[in-house]
């Protein structure tokens, strides 16, 4: 029996971060063709052959540092896709940034601008060089959110604010993409057993914590539900 994902052409940003590397992998297993995205090169090659290893269909790697990503780079990886691929199926954002809970008045202006830019600013335009390709799939695009309780509070600054603004983004293209047929939807993770997470809660014991490959199984329900509807 066919997969459902099986051939779908799926761009993935934060590939070798704790959620976006266990779902690069589940999607490599279900033989999607699968484009991982992350800053660093090398890790990117080195996840790659893992893949393999374990029996995933051979991703497609797409280096790219958000930090400095501008939107006339994220219109090349539109050229690139259309040219090398001819579609896109579903756009994955996971890539994320945070540096710890922090008073505001201390937060330094350079880190403020920084989480601005991977949080929130590179997956909205790198989400607007990609619509034309997932328009004519009808395609699925996913943005990994939080619980938005927990990060209005105290020290969360930049990324607490970064959520928040994606998720109302989010909502306002769902809008906007309905008559497209584009699905437009956020998963909140439940609490994870990742680095990122560590930086919040240092102390934290892993009870009460999942595996990122638990939360996997939220994507590709989803995926499954929304590519092509």
């Amino acid at each position: 029996m066919q997969n459902s994902l099986e051939s779908k052409t799926i761009f993935l940003t934060g590939a070798c971060g704790g959620l976006g590397s266990a779902l690069a992998l589940e999607l490599c297993l279900q033989q999607a063709d699968v484009i991982i995205s992350d800053k660093n090169p090398r890790s990117l090659n080195i996840m790659c052959d893992k893949i393999v290893e374990q029996g995933g269909k051979e991703p497609m790697v797409y280096p790219m540092d958000l930090v400095g990503a501008t939107p006339n780079d994220f219109y090349q990886l539109y050229e690139t896709i259309e040219k090398n691929i001819g579609k896109l199926d579903a756009l994955v954002h996971t890539a994320a940034e945070f540096s710890g809970l922090t008073e505001f008045s201390h937060y330094e202006a350079t880190r403020w601008l920084q989480e601005m830019q991977i949080n929130l600013n590179s997956p909205i335009f790198l989400t607007q060089a990609l619509l034309p390709l997932l328009k004519k799939s009808h395609g699925s695009i996913l943005f990994t959110t939080e619980n938005l309780d927990t990060v209005a509070k105290a020290y969360w600054g930049a990324y607490g604010t970064t959520k928040a603004g994606i998720n109302h983004f989010a909502a306002i293209l769902k809008e906007e993409m309905e008559d497209f047929k584009v699905s437009v939807d956020t998963i909140s993770p439940q609490p994870m057993k990742t680095q990122l997470r560590a930086k919040a809660w240092p102390a934290e014991t892993d009870k009460g914590l999942v595996q990122p490959e638990i939360v996997v199984e939220r994507y590709i329900k989803l995926l499954n539900m929304t590519i092509g509807r």
